[in-house]
């Protein structure tokens, strides 16, 4: 699977200097229902809904009720209080009350680092647009198999995984059992992202001791002559720009193919344009 990750050139440069590539903390996203519960799953997890029919079905007396009933009624209400008590949800930092569910769940996003990728053998425009809105930018092409492969060892994430983002809906839909799940799920409007992620976290975070994350992101190492195939220069960028990132891939010991972007293409208007792309005929 072929992938793709859209830069300006301050993050080319980082990415370079620095051999890492950026994870950003996803409590950072600007989409509110990332990582968050659907309708569905919160009634799942949440103590909420079952305390709620407890008040109204089990806590209160029925007119005219019998002793036997009063009976019946208080011993069912002690035995729903105890399953209340008893009932937990799992997260990636562990398992956890499901009374504390709705504060701790948003929470998980405080420790959670994640990397965006795009999936496609061919560029996007809007990509380009949205990721690499300034002009001098710059597109690493790599596939899943090379990313992986070019993570080094870290000793800042015991937990690194690779997956396929899901879109949804957050009304009707329900996440399986694994609890990355609300984690690498959007809202279905971003579908044209076609995102594949890197996350990395630490299971061993308490999240009731540890409710905010200082950091903004984090610097995962990689080697760059496993992960990058080639690299695209933006449609819109300079005329001397192609020049200038090939030279700072060659000063910084990089050796990869930096080429002009399809959609700067010029329109074949006779035999000649159409003779200059003849090698590129499969």
């Amino acid at each position: 699977m072929i992938l793709q990750r859209y830069m300006d050139l301050p993050k080319f440069v980082s990415l370079l200097q620095t051999k890492s590539i950026y994870l950003a903390k996803m409590a950072a996203f600007d989409d509110a229902l990332e990582g968050g519960l659907t309708v569905s799953d919160f009634f799942k997890v949440s103590n909420a809904p079952k305390t709620f029919d407890f008040a109204f079905n089990l806590a209160w007396p029925s007119y005219n009720e019998s002793q036997d009933e009063r009976e019946e009624r208080s011993t069912a209400a002690h035995k729903a209080q105890n399953e209340l008590r008893e009932r937990k949800f799992e997260t990636l930092f562990g398992v956890y009350q499901c009374d504390e569910a709705e504060q701790l769940f948003p929470i998980c996003k405080q420790w959670l680092y994640v990397s965006c990728w795009h999936q496609s053998p061919h560029e996007c425009s809007a990509m380009w647009k949205i990721y690499g809105s300034d002009k001098n930018s710059v597109c690493i092409f790599t596939t899943v198999e090379k990313l992986k492969a070019s993570i080094a060892t870290s000793n800042l994430f015991k937990n690194i995984d690779f997956r396929e983002v899901n879109y949804i809906s957050h009304i009707d839909h329900e996440f399986s059992i694994d609890p990355i799940s609300p984690f690498i799920a959007k809202s279905k409007p971003y579908t044209f992202e076609n995102e594949f992620r890197v996350v990395a976290w630490n299971e061993n975070i308490d999240l009731t001791m540890s409710s905010v994350n200082s950091e903004v992101g984090a610097l995962l190492g990689v080697k760059l002559e496993t992960l990058i195939d080639k690299i695209v220069v933006s449609p819109y960028s300079d005329p001397w720009f192609k020049n200038s990132v090939k030279q700072l891939c060659n000063e910084l010991g990089v050796s990869v193919d930096v080429i002009d972007s399809e959609i700067r293409m010029e329109p074949i208007k006779g035999f000649y344009d159409a003779l200059s792309h003849l090698d590129k005929l499969v």
